[in-house]
């Protein structure tokens, strides 16, 4: 027993003093060391990973072609729908990216939003409509502006039970006085849409600009909506002037063309501001039909 204790002691002795004398020795002692260490071990490491690589190696070797085959279709398979979802990711972004752009536009009071998804598109040579999923059971009336964002899109030309159909600013039906961007005077000009030539696409026009009006230099004027009649909100954006003004056929007046400020036929989703009052014309009209069914009472 006493010479098992005095084994140990020793043992506990030489460990204190191997510690103490590590942590004397200078660092270039501690750095020879780990290196020496390193250097060691190094051909053991060296030959471990060769040993995995050639167990590889030979696994795969040893597979059948039929397998390896498989395995490749798998991987096509989970990379087509890799693809797919990456396709879906970035249409989910691009839909945040409208919306966000759809709402960044404040209405007033007077306005009720009815957000709709674009059902069809009509890009005939003389009529330029969209349908929407939207009706009159949702609020949506005959004449309400619709608009994406902050830009006129059209107007509600026929409002049915589930979708209504929208008359694009370039359809000829669509009339908008409007203001000039650099006209200190806020004269009144006006928006019509004007139906294509043979296969072109139809186009809006800006009529009855003054004679001694000249667009800022270096950008396009912007084209915003006066607020009179009772049916467009003030200040939002129809498009830009395209190309230079030319003299109308009376002489009096100046008429060019008017640029969209986003592509009408790419839109997804629009928002029609729906009145919150019946308008004077709208009062008159069902006036009108009130006595029409008492007449045939």
């Amino acid at each position: 027993m006493d010479k098992n204790r005095q084994g140990a002691t020793a043992s506990y002795v030489v460990l204190v003093v191997c510690v103490v004398l590590w942590m004397v020795l200078p660092a270039a002692v501690h750095r020879f060391t780990q290196e020496a260490f390193a250097e060691f071990q190094a051909p053991a490491l060296h030959l471990a990973g060769k040993g995995r690589d050639l167990a590889r190696y030979w696994e795969l070797k040893s597979r059948d072609k039929e397998e390896i085959l498989a395995a490749s279709r798998d991987l096509a398979r989970a990379n087509a729908a890799l693809e797919l979802q990456l396709r879906r990711y970035d249409d989910v972004r691009k839909e945040n990216l409208r919306l966000r752009e759809m709402l960044r536009y404040n209405p007033p009071g007077d306005f009720l939003t009815v957000v709709a998804r674009v059902a069809v598109r009509d890009s005939t040579t003389w009529w330029q409509r969209i349908v929407i999923r939207k009706g009159s059971d949702d609020g949506v009336r005959a004449g309400c502006p619709v608009i994406f964002s902050d830009r006129v899109v059209g107007k509600v030309a026929v409002a049915h039970h589930t979708t209504s159909e929208v008359d694009l600013i370039t359809s000829p039906s669509f009339r908008c006085t409007a203001f000039l961007e650099g006209d200190e005077a806020n004269r009144i000009v006006l928006v019509t849409g004007s139906p294509g030539r043979g296969l072109a696409a139809g186009r809006a026009k800006v009529s009855a600009i003054p004679q001694d009006y000249f667009h800022p230099v270096g950008s396009a004027p912007k084209v915003v909506t006066t607020g009179l009649g009772g049916i467009y909100p003030a200040g939002l954006v129809l498009g830009n002037l395209d190309g230079a003004e030319r003299t109308s056929q009376d002489g009096n007046f100046k008429e060019a063309g008017l640029s969209p400020t986003r592509d009408l036929f790419s839109l997804q989703e629009v928002t029609v501001l729906v009145p919150k009052y019946p308008s004077a014309g709208e009062l008159l009209l069902e006036d009108q039909a009130r006595k029409r069914l008492d007449e045939l009472r």
